[in-house]
């Protein structure tokens, strides 16, 4: 949808004049709202449809997971790897059903398009064995297990400047109950989240971060093209220097343990060295 305004902005001066306008108000109000919402939640007031995240908070306090992105680098070898740890899975994991036993410990999703694209293979993959996210815009706009935690996510406060702009910035708040920031990808989504429910050491794996076009982007192709490839590595950056900025403030830590790839955000790490440690 968003990219069928920003396309009619540079085709019709006029209209594309009255298009800016009405996003641009229409985004404010919508932050202005989930600002409000997530403030009086954070002190307590009225009664919140989120407040079953609350038994999450620091609930696995002091220990390490891996949040497993899907770069053309994930292997079922390494996934065999985690069957022992806590593990985020996340979007197009679910199509290695028959390829292995290995289920994730969490999964999440938050973009409408990937979810409706592989809803009933998420919901096939996880059953009852993995805690599923998902952001509250997927939740309003599909139908989702009322099992499923369901996150508010701040997608309008920097959605002007990345979609009429192309200047990506994004916050970070490791509070899902309070609500988390988009910070351009589900891997950010996942991140706030695991902080959020105490993770101190966590580890990325299949990150690659090396989209471009014509490239393999994720270890398997699942029918959602990136409309905006051409700025997926800038925006998927800009979220993880923004990350690498709390750590110290929150007390976590996150490493590299993807197997190539382009991403030297944080400190890279040998996975079967973590394993064996």
């Amino acid at each position: 949808m968003m990219t069928k305004l920003v396309n009619l902005t540079y085709k019709y001066s006029i209209l594309g004049v009255f298009i800016r306008l009405v996003s641009y108000i229409s985004l404010q109000m919508i932050n202005i709202w989930y600002e409000i919402t997530a403030s009086l939640r954070k002190n307590k007031i009225g009664r919140s449809k989120y407040r079953e995240l609350l038994d999450l908070e620091d609930k696995y306090k002091g220990k390490r997971c891996f949040v497993i992105c899907t770069g053309p680098s994930l292997t079922i070898e390494d996934l065999e790897k985690l069957k022992d740890e806590y593990t985020f899975g996340m979007n197009s994991l679910c199509l290695w059903k028959e390829k292995s036993s290995f289920r994730p410990k969490f999964f999440g999703c938050c973009d409408l398009g990937v979810y409706r694209k592989l809803k009933y293979q998420i919901i096939d993959y996880c059953s009852n064995r993995t805690e599923i996210f998902v952001s509250d815009r997927l939740a309003r706009q599909d139908t989702v297990d009322k099992n499923w935690h369901i996150v508010p996510l701040n997608v309008a406060y920097h959605a002007y400047s990345r979609w009429f702009k192309e200047n990506f910035w994004c916050k970070f708040r490791p509070n899902a109950y309070v609500g988390v920031y988009d910070m351009h990808s589900v891997t950010h989504f996942l991140i706030q989240i695991a902080v959020y429910m105490g993770f101190t050491e966590i580890y990325l794996l299949g990150a690659d971060t090396n989209q471009v076009l014509g490239k393999k982007v994720h270890f398997q192709d699942y029918g959602v093209p990136d409309t905006t490839i051409g700025t997926a590595r800038e925006r998927n950056i800009c979220g993880y220097e923004e990350i690498k900025k709390h750590m110290n403030e929150y007390g976590f830590k996150v490493y590299n343990a993807t197997r190539g790839g382009m991403l030297e955000v944080f400190e890279r790490v040998d996975l079967d060295e973590i394993i064996t440690n």
